[in-house]
């Protein structure tokens, strides 16, 4: 059946008819054409029936990303791992962690980490920050009550 209709769309456009720009317009049938076409005939190039096969798209590999080796989290990679080893495990790598109090080794999410904030230093933060941290616990608390898969 295939080959028959690209035969006749053959047969209709003939071979070695010269090739036109494509063709546009609004008043022949609802836009423009996609592809040549060629004059008097109904079938353009892009067409199944005129029998010519589509051109393959070749996707390339993709380039190799540059990636810098010795950023400060690829260089400092397991810097703490020695420390229960050569300190005879004395000293918890968490004690070594840079940051808040309330956060070294510590982990829990948004509304977790906010609580646990107005718990440690809420009494010595500023009222309108204290207020700003309040709002934002309303806001998840309501919003973790509400929706998502820990209800």
């Amino acid at each position: 059946m295939a080959a028959l209709v690209r035969a006749v769309g053959r047969a209709l456009l003939g071979r070695a008819a010269p090739l036109l720009g494509a063709e546009r317009g609004v008043s022949g049938g609802g836009g423009a054409r996609l592809g040549p076409v060629r004059p008097g005939l109904p079938v353009p190039l892009s067409s199944p029936l005129a029998g010519l096969t589509r051109p393959r798209r070749i996707k390339e590999p993709p380039k190799p990303k540059q990636v810098d080796r010795w950023t400060e989290k690829r260089a400092l990679f397991g810097v703490y791992d020695n420390v229960g080893i050569l300190g005879g495990f004395q000293v918890h790598p968490r004690s070594l962690i840079a940051g808040p109090k309330w956060l070294r080794g510590w982990r829990g999410n948004e509304l977790q980490r906010c609580i646990r904030k107005k718990q440690m230093v809420g009494d010595r933060m500023f009222v309108d920050d204290y207020h700003k941290l309040t709002k934002r616990i309303r806001y998840l608390y309501r919003r973790f009550n509400r929706t998502g898969k820990h209800r």
